[in-house]
């Protein structure tokens, strides 16, 4: 989750002085969010939405540990370095807020931790 909201919006909050995210994991973590408006009646504005959409960031990174150790126990030297290379590599789509805002306009909805936080109050 600080790859997610806290690293981008670090980055952005001093160069561009707007928060930021992380498309993939902000996309993950913010997936809950989505759901929960979609199941409370399509708004982000109530209790019931708000609260499952926090407790979905902390559940969620329940299967990315329990997947993490599976993974390491299997793969070899050279695998471990390939999973750690990719998960780096995952860290660097971060946008700042103005592009979330623009995609979300123009039509292209992205489950986003951050946006669905900063809307949401």
């Amino acid at each position: 989750m600080i790859m997610c909201s806290a690293l981008p919006t670090l980055l952005f909050g001093l160069w561009l002085g707007q928060w930021g995210s992380n498309v993939i994991w902000g996309s993950y973590f913010g997936l809950g969010w989505c759901l929960s408006a979609f199941w409370t009646g399509g708004t982000l504005h109530d209790r019931v939405s708000t609260a499952i959409g926090m407790a979905w960031g902390w559940l969620a990174a329940i299967p990315l540990y329990l997947a993490s150790g599976w993974l390491w126990e299997r793969l070899a030297d050279r695998g471990r370095r390939r999973a750690l290379l990719i998960l780096l590599i995952s860290g660097l789509p971060m946008v700042p807020a103005k592009v979330l805002m623009d995609w979300t306009d123009a039509g292209f909805h992205l489950p986003d931790y951050t946006l669905h936080m900063a809307l949401s109050y």
